[in-house]
């Protein structure tokens, strides 16, 4: 039988037509030609990619060979390929075949997805941690890695993680990570199907974890005051949608959770001589053992479509920006007969609205949560949001705001805000002494894109200045900070040219605020394409381990 050949070179929209084939481009993160040394070193590393293979991309289209071609499904076929971490762009075109059907062509490429890191330092030994990894394992849709860390005062740190994004051959997810620490462990694992699109009928998760370790408060003048802390938690549960795909939309399910939290009463500190009493009395007897069982109620409605964009997260790459509002909500009943102590009453809510065009781009996102205990009291209380705003007056400039906040009162687990937090902090206040309960961040960023060095990277530079103030609240040792702010510059690219990753060099200076800032050089790769508000560790922390923030992000 004859192959049946696009007979239209310009791609068709879909009307319903049987799809008689479906062809797949995978491509490498970059070609690279030429006959310099550099060039034939580059091919060699290039060489060492494992391209995804072809079913790895078949598994994730909305449409198979011999389904009926709908301009939906293509579309969500694409933006579920971008949505992998393994891959920096794709495409999803229909074509006639010249006998009534519809011949796909599915075009990706990859990101580079070798994982190096190395710390270097002073004295002995000079090399103090390494990071190794593949983030798509022989292009199969696996990351692994693996690390090792100098300990400062105790033992060394190892840790790993894997993560099967196509685990059984199926959209399903299995996540195992775990590490052993300079004091304590912590291991976490999680079996999932994650709600990849508004196609989908269901999702469901089952997680376990546990964490044996320190916190530490900051104050001001002294050492840091630390608390042994032991938590452990898991839960299973699912969500189903209720009404049409890709428009007004509810999800609507349940969750059976556990959790137990044994924080310790009597602070120390930890210090080259050992683990030392302190005699602070804001920490003793501060927090107490709490063990609870929850049955829960997961319900969310969504009203979001997706524009395709380039130039706002990512230098280049190609980007879904989330329209649209959603909401999000669960409700958990503690109780006492599946080995819970605690019939108390949790919710959990996240809003997000956003609106965007190809050269601007408004969204905010908040997220909070609660307890009210037997007594009518509430505590644990927890929230986090976001807002930006992003504008590109020129193709190579963008001008990005943003404003984030953080709070949480009367927490029944060891808890502080800071400005060191690297994901929710204030660049160039790392060894800052200070921290509070509450915690407001602004940033404003300038962004030029330079251009293409060779078809290998995209290369910007941009400007920023950010400023912050924390509260004192009800954290124990609480600061409220005058406004505190630092100016800076960094260097970006992203390769190949196309990617979503951006790797950044910020050089950081603080011009206001408390004792113990200088320069702070911060050199990290980030993707924000995929997610819009980034929870802060400190945040993340402290949150209800065992239940998802929303159920549209599940898990």
């Amino acid at each position: 039988m004859a192959q049946t050949q696009i007979v239209n070179t310009l791609p068709v929209t879909c009307k319903g037509e049987r799809i008689t084939r479906i062809d797949i481009d995978a491509s490498p993160p970059f070609r690279i030609n030429g006959n310099t040394i550099w060039q034939r070193a580059g091919r060699f590393v290039a060489k060492e990619h494992v391209t995804t293979r072809e079913s790895v991309i078949r598994r994730y289209l909305a449409l198979q060979l011999g389904d009926r071609c709908t301009e939906v499904r293509r579309a969500e076929s694409e933006r579920i390929l971008r949505s992998q971490p393994f891959i920096a762009d794709a495409s999803v075109l229909a074509y006639a075949d010249g006998n009534g059907g519809i011949i796909l062509s599915v075009s990706t490429v990859d990101e580079v997805t070798l994982i190096l890191g190395a710390g270097i330092g002073g004295g002995s030994p000079a090399v103090r941690s390494l990071l190794v990894g593949e983030d798509n394992l022989l292009g199969s849709a696996i990351h692994a890695d693996g690390s090792w860390k100098k300990g400062e005062r105790f033992r060394d740190i190892y840790a790993g993680k894997f993560v099967d994004y196509q685990f059984l051959g199926r959209p399903y997810q299995l996540l195992a990570e775990g590490g052993r620490r300079e004091l304590g462990s912590d291991w976490r694992t999680e079996l999932s199907h994650p709600f990849l699109t508004d196609l989908q009928r269901l999702s469901w998760r089952t997680t376990a974890g546990n964490l044996n370790g320190y916190f530490y408060f900051r104050r001001p003048g002294a050492d840091p005051a630390a608390l042994k802390l032991a938590r452990s938690y898991s839960d299973i549960g699912g969500v189903v949608r209720i009404g049409p795909p890709l428009g007004r939309l509810a999800l609507i399910g349940g969750s059976v959770s556990f959790e137990d939290e044994n924080p310790g009463t009597q602070p120390v500190i930890v210090s080259d001589a050992g683990i030392l009493p302190d005699t602070s009395q804001a920490l003793i007897n501060r927090y107490t053992k709490h063990q609870t069982a929850r049955i829960n109620g997961l319900w969310g409605l969504r009203d979001v479509h997706y524009l395709r964009a380039s130039g706002f997260d990512a230098l280049e790459g190609t980007q879904d920006l989330r329209t649209g509002v959603q909401v999000a909500t669960l409700v958990g009943k503690g109780v006492t007969f599946l080995r819970g102590k605690e019939s108390d009453w949790f919710g959990s809510t996240d809003i997000y609205a956003g609106m965007a065009s190809p050269i601007s781009y408004a969204a905010f996102d908040i997220a909070g949560e609660g307890r009210r205990g037997q007594d009518g009291k509430w505590d644990g209380m927890l929230a986090h949001g976001r807002a930006a705003l992003y504008l590109k007056p020129l193709n190579r400039h963008t001008l990005i705001s943003d404003l984030t906040w953080s709070g949480g009162w009367r927490q029944r687990f060891p808890f502080q805000l800071t400005f060191a937090d690297r994901d929710g902090g204030l660049p160039g206040f790392r060894f800052t002494d200070v921290g509070g309960a509450r915690r407001l961040i602004s940033r404003v960023e300038d962004r030029y894109l330079v251009g293409r060095y060779k078809d290998l990277a995209s290369v910007a530079v941009a400007g920023f200045a950010e400023a912050g103030k924390i509260w004192a609240g009800d954290s124990p040792f609480g600061v409220t900070t005058p406004v505190s702010a630092s100016l800076g510059f960094s260097l970006m690219a992203a390769s190949p040219p196309q990617s979503r990753r951006t790797i950044r060099a910020d050089f950081a200076l603080p011009v206001r605020g408390p004792r113990g800032h200088g320069w702070e050089v911060r050199l990290m790769a980030t993707d924000f394409t995929r997610v819009f508000r980034v929870e802060p560790r400190d945040i993340f922390n402290n949150r209800e381990r065992s239940v998802p923030a929303s159920v549209f992000s599940w898990p």
